[in-house]
């Protein structure tokens, strides 16, 4: 038990020794701190890309770095970062960055898994509803359950069947028609509370009460089958909807059944789509979009997924719009996991199931920042709320009793004011009847919120990923600002400067010796011999005959400025001085004819030619005065021996 201890106690030695080293400060810029861990992050995140490109010994990367940091100590001098800009920017870009740390990365893969289980099987269920406001009385909420509980007692006994009593008591007037059946459906075609039921219980069973937003339910599940993924379709359609009259509807049918014919005939399905009477498919070869279950009429659905390989077509069916010959163009199975997750996760964010992990994220914060609530504290605010404070937004709180604590968690509380505030600006309901109840939500809301407001502001302190990250992001947002207005615009909007610049680096951008010249490659030697004839005798105009021919074919032309090393022509043929030259037959093949129409000496590139590469060298000519000025304004104070204990680390 004594060396397990003694171990123990190296291993907590050994810890606050690394952790003291990393908050050790490495160099101070004004009053911008660097800490070893700090550097030692940046410079190992860095270091993979900059070896490639150029590598940086820590020394070197030191001196970028105090470089970089004179210029965000020059950013919070002038105090950029409480400008409304720079606080709307960095918040956002803060937020996203934090929403992964303010979930519940584990609840959201379950609810990833089970859905991509459950869209494996397709299942078939019927229900009968009664409906019932979300904000209920309890004593309304229980009447509910009570009744369907009797009803599903009812039903068990086989005093009534499920289908009747959908029939003549469910508050879903569609699908009681059909005796509560709602067909086949998948993962997230229902609500999730529903779907889960409806996916859980036995084929066969009813379930106990479901609540939903809607009221609450019984679920009979009738039938399963595999998942039926997807299909693309085309179709030849003949409109008459249910109200048309019923020689249309016979004129629609006898068009469908005369071309189904036609297809059985032998004919092609392409080429009796001239008939369809679709004009939004009918440019698109009467392709409808690729549809799942549940996206199209039940009868067309149900006749689509019938068929089984590309190709196979349809008996006419009838839909509420019209008569319509279906063609299988494919047919897909559902993706697998990694194919679909990117949209899984995408539905599961939009989808109410999404809160389960939002409620066990703040469940478990509450736990572990020992939330408690004083039912008594609660009690006196409450006591102050009513009908003409929430009209008015005033109440009369004595001072003493502003403050006192409705809640607590970590070094945080909620106080009174923070309850009848949050509670006016919510307001929904007058109080009294099912007030209490709304007034009690919303104050587990605020609650919710200010430990998630908690939470998200200790993210910097909890995960230094996170800190490093929001750091990069906001020092980036600051140096990009700044280095735009003292840099980059400074050099773009400076014409003097530029010249004066080009000037001084115009040698370094200079042309080789350059032609102007028009050059023929010939497939034969005649026509090359032709052309330099012609070219001698100052006859271009028979040589831009000879182009405009059918011979052209065999002949290919070139012209314009440039150096010898532009053309692989100009290895074989060259010359500074004007003239015609050759034919001189080429090492590839064919034989080539020069004209040299003027010659350019080497010269320095012209402003317009090398702008670009101008404007960048005086940009860092203003950077290096920039950055020299920073050096005079700011001190920098390096502490040598976290240095050299940093550099030994990255060796």
């Amino acid at each position: 038990m004594k060396k397990i201890r003694l171990v123990l106690l190296a291993l907590l030695a050994m810890g606050l020794e690394v952790n003291a080293q990393e908050n050790s400060v490495l160099f101070q810029v004004g009053d911008v701190i660097v800490t070893a861990g700090e550097f030692t992050a940046v410079y190992e995140k860095n270091k993979g890309v900059g070896e490639a490109i150029d590598p940086k010994t820590p020394e070197e990367y030191l001196d970028l770095y105090i470089t970089f940091k004179l210029k965000i100590a020059e950013a919070y001098f002038q105090h950029r970062d409480t400008s409304s800009q720079f606080l709307s920017e960095f918040g956002g870009y803060r937020a996203q960055l934090a929403k992964p740390y303010l979930s519940d990365q584990g609840a959201e893969q379950e609810l990833l898994n089970e859905a991509f289980e459950r869209m494996q099987e397709e299942v078939r269920a019927s229900h009968i509803m009664i409906a019932l406001d979300g904000g209920a009385l309890p004593a309304d909420t229980l009447k509910v359950y009570n009744q369907l509980m009797d009803l599903r007692a009812t039903i068990l006994k086989g005093k009534l069947t499920f289908e009747n009593a959908a029939r003549t008591q469910s508050a879903d007037t569609w699908s009681a028609k059909q005796g509560g059946d709602l067909g086949f459906f998948t993962a997230f075609s229902m609500v999730y509370p529903f779907e889960s039921a409806s996916y859980d219980i036995k084929q066969g069973e009813i379930s106990m009460p479901v609540r939903t937003q809607y009221g609450y339910h019984l679920i009979k599940t009738t039938d399963r089958r595999p998942a039926s993924g997807t299909v693309r379709v085309r179709h030849i359609f003949f409109a008459a909807n249910n109200g048309a009259e019923s020689s249309q509807v016979q004129r629609a049918e006898r068009s469908a059944q005369e071309i189904y014919t036609r297809l059985q005939n032998g004919e092609s399905f392409m080429d009796l789509l001239e008939y369809s009477e679709d004009r939004r498919t009918k440019d698109k070869m009467g392709e409808l979009p690729e549809f799942g279950i549940n996206k199209m009429m039940p009868t067309f659905e149900e006749a689509a997924f019938a068929l089984q390989s590309p190709g196979d077509y349809s008996a006419p069916i009838q839909t509420s719009i019209g008569w319509h010959v279906i063609q299988l163009i494919e047919k897909k199975p559902i993706g697998s996991f990694d194919s679909m997750a990117k949209e899984l996760r995408k539905k599961v964010k939009r989808d109410s199931r999404n809160a389960i992990g939002a409620k066990r994220f703040v469940k478990q914060l509450k736990q572990d920042y020992n939330f408690k609530i004083d039912e008594n504290g609660y009690a006196y605010a409450l006591r102050l709320v009513n009908i003409k404070a929430f009209e008015n937004q005033t109440w009369y709180i004595p001072e003493r009793y502003k403050n006192r604590t409705v809640a607590a968690f970590a070094d945080q509380k909620v106080t009174v004011s923070d309850v009848l505030s949050f509670w006016a600006q919510n307001q929904q309901v007058e109080v009294g009847g099912k007030g209490e109840e709304f007034l009690r939500l919303q104050f587990n809301t605020l609650c919710n919120d200010k430990v998630m407001a908690y939470e998200d502001s200790q993210l910097e302190s909890k995960y230094a990923d996170f800190r490093n990250l929001v750091r990069e992001y906001r020092e980036g947002i600051l140096l990009f600002d700044l280095t735009q207005e003292e840099v980059w615009d400074k050099a773009a909007k400076d014409s003097t400067g530029i010249a004066l610049e080009y000037e001084r680096i115009k040698e370094n951008y200079r042309w080789d010796d350059r032609i102007t010249y028009n050059y023929w490659v010939c497939k034969e030697a005649k026509d090359a011999r032709r052309i330099a004839k012609w070219l001698s005798n100052h006859r271009r105009d028979k040589v831009d005959e000879l182009l405009e021919s059918q011979e052209a074919l065999s002949i290919a032309y070139a012209s314009g400025i440039a150096q010898q090393k532009d053309e692989s022509v100009f290895q074989e043929i060259w010359s500074m001085d004007k003239g015609v030259y050759g034919p001189k037959e080429l090492s590839t093949g064919g034989y080539v004819v020069l004209l040299v129409e003027i010659s350019h000496p080497s010269a320095p590139k012209a402003l317009n030619e090398i702008k670009g590469l101008v404007i960048a060298s005086y940009q860092d000519q203003l950077e290096k005065i920039w950055v020299a000025s920073l050096r005079k304004k700011f001190d920098v104070r390096v502490n040598e021996e976290v240095k050299a204990q940093v550099f030994e680390d990255l060796e």
